[in-house]
């Protein structure tokens, strides 16, 4: 009678191990469904991200700006990561949509292309004119700002790009905008 009761506690344990196996990988197999599903809700992380070929940004100063550049190459890309932000330097690239660019133009633009800055000033806020020195701010559909800066005369051109959530804005009161009686929207990168 004894040797029957360990038998049947034997079978139960082995029962119960079937039974505990075949529920994990359900429930293993539940999980995949769910996060490999399209529910339309989501998405891509490509459409976030900028566009990258061959390993190098490709960053298309027409479409941020609206005017056209005279032809131009990326020298230097390096991810922007903020000192409030405790991210390793290593985790970090290009790609997160977080970046600073140096673009280099073929040749010094002449006169015509900073006439069309300047008229593009007259109807566009984001540009910023002084002497030499021309600012570009604006933001992007995702709500990140694109900040192009180059001097006249210079063949460098500064890009960065942060996302939204990068982003911490104040409004400076004390200076308007030169074409429109608006705030000026300071950026603190």
């Amino acid at each position: 009678m004894e040797q029957k009761k360990s038998l049947s506690k034997i079978i139960a344990t082995i029962v119960f191990g079937i039974v505990f196996i075949i529920i994990a990988i359900v429930s293993c197999n539940q999980s995949k469904t769910i996060e490999g599903s399209n529910n339309g809700d989501t998405v891509a992380a490509k459409e976030f991200t900028p566009h990258v070929e061959n390993g190098k940004l490709n960053i298309d100063l027409q479409s941020i700006t609206s005017i056209r550049f005279p032809k131009y190459k990326t020298t230097k890309t390096i991810p922007f990561i903020p000192d409030s932000v405790s991210l390793a330097a290593d985790e970090e690239s290009v790609e997160s949509g977080n970046y600073s660019a140096t673009l280099l133009l073929d040749t010094i633009p002449n006169k015509e292309f900073y006439q069309r800055i300047d008229l593009a000033a007259q109807h566009d806020t984001c540009w910023d004119i002084n002497k030499f020195a021309y600012t570009y701010e604006r933001k992007d559909k995702a709500g990140g700002v694109y900040k192009v800066v180059f001097s006249k005369g210079g063949q460098q051109i500064f890009v960065t790009h942060l996302n939204k959530d990068m982003i911490k804005i104040r409004i400076k009161r004390s200076r308007t905008n030169k074409h429109h009686n608006t705030p000026l929207i300071m950026l603190r990168f």
